[in-house]
């Protein structure tokens, strides 16, 4: 047999098995990064998975830790920005937050703060999002680690996190550009620190089950800010290294200067 005829049905040969390949594996139809077609922020895919929620040495309302599994979502890599938050109150009319006007807190590239959850979900509403579950918010911020406390780690300091104070990288009393510091392994900036971020769910001192959950979403969307707390997440710029872990949480019925928000997207 000749070299040419030999090397043809090689090629054949490859090409058979390349289809077959392509036939078995599904499509990927989703890039791992999407920009938002509203308000033009970078979201990241992250990828569906089971994960162990909770802390077995945090609060009594981090207890027990059990298993959670999500579906994939998109997650903004950055915590929502004034620059942004302006240009959901410049299309639809919505009133500014009350610190919109202190220097302190309105350089357009930091966190907008001073918001309630119902602003938030406006917003998130206006982009074609929504707010992340408290499973969702948790399962992101750990990055596939597994066990450990903060999003890079067992130890957080200033070099990692907008914290209480300044030293190392934290050059910010207060709100820092969002992306001063290393994102986790998911590709989030400021999952610990610079402002606490609303989830979805209301807070229940009682939510966690030992029972696996898939998707768990806890809540009324309806609910009026005066009767039910809305679960925070991952620390402001004025904590300790204690409300940073990933599993610490916090609840509120209003607002201040500390909390901000991110917003999701279904994959």
């Amino acid at each position: 047999m000749k070299i040419v005829d030999i090397l043809l049905i090689c090629i054949i040969c490859v090409s058979i098995s390349a289809c077959a390949q392509r036939d078995e594996e599904p499509l990927i139809e989703h890039a791992p990064e999407i920009v938002s077609e509203i308000d033009d922020a970078t979201m990241v895919m992250i990828p569906a998975g089971t994960f162990q929620m909770g802390s077995t040495t945090g609060d009594s309302d981090e207890q027990p830790v059990h298993t959670v599994t999500l579906d994939a979502f998109y997650m903004d890599v950055h915590e929502v920005t004034n620059a942004r938050y302006e240009k959901f109150v410049e299309s639809t009319g919505y009133p500014q937050p009350p610190l919109s006007h202190n220097p302190r807190f309105n350089a357009p590239n930091s966190p907008v703060v001073g918001v309630k959850w119902h602003d938030a979900a406006a917003y998130a509403a206006w982009a074609n999002k929504r707010l992340p579950t408290e499973a969702e918010w948790e399962y992101a911020a750990r990055g596939n680690l597994t066990g450990k406390l903060y999003p890079n780690g067992d130890i957080i300091t200033h070099t990692d996190a907008n914290l209480g104070g300044t030293g190392g990288a934290d050059n910010w009393k207060w709100t820092a550009p969002v992306g001063s510091f290393p994102p986790n392994a998911y590709k989030l900036y400021d999952m610990a620190g610079n402002v606490w971020e609303w989830c979805f769910d209301e807070y229940n001192a009682e939510f966690y089950s030992q029972s696996p959950q898939n998707n768990p979403r806890f809540g009324r969307e309806s609910a009026p800010d005066n009767e039910n707390f809305r679960i925070l997440r991952g620390g402001g710029w004025g904590g300790s290294p204690e409300d940073l872990r990933v599993a610490d949480r916090w609840y509120h019925l209003s607002s201040g200067s500390t909390i901000g928000f991110r917003c999701v997207k279904d994959f």
